[in-house]
C-alpha cells in the first residue's frame, strides 16, 4: 500500500466520526501499516496548546475502526 493512500483513508475515517468541529491544525503520518492494521501518529495543534495521539486501527470489511488511541497533552 502506498502512504498517501493509507493517509486518505486515515483522514475519511476521521471525518465519518460525529463530533464537533476542532479549531487546530492537523498533521497524521502513519508509522506502521498492513493490511488489516495500521498505527499513526496525529498531532492536532490548537492556539493553546498541542494534543498527539498513537492511534491503532484496525480494518473491519472494507472499513478502518480506531480500536486504541493514546493522548499527550502539551
Amino acid at each position: 500500500m502506498q502512504r498517501p493512500t493509507a493517509v486518505k483513508r486515515l483522514l475519511n475515517t476521521w471525518k465519518k466520526q460525529k463530533g464537533k468541529r476542532l479549531d487546530c491544525r492537523v498533521n497524521a503520518n502513519i508509522i506502521k501499516e498492513s493490511t488489516y492494521y495500521m498505527v499513526a501518529k496525529v498531532t492536532m495543534k490548537f492556539e493553546n496548546f498541542t494534543k498527539t495521539d498513537l492511534e491503532t486501527l484496525t480494518r473491519e470489511g472494507d472499513s478502518w475502526k480506531v480500536s486504541s488511541s493514546v493522548n499527550v497533552y502539551k
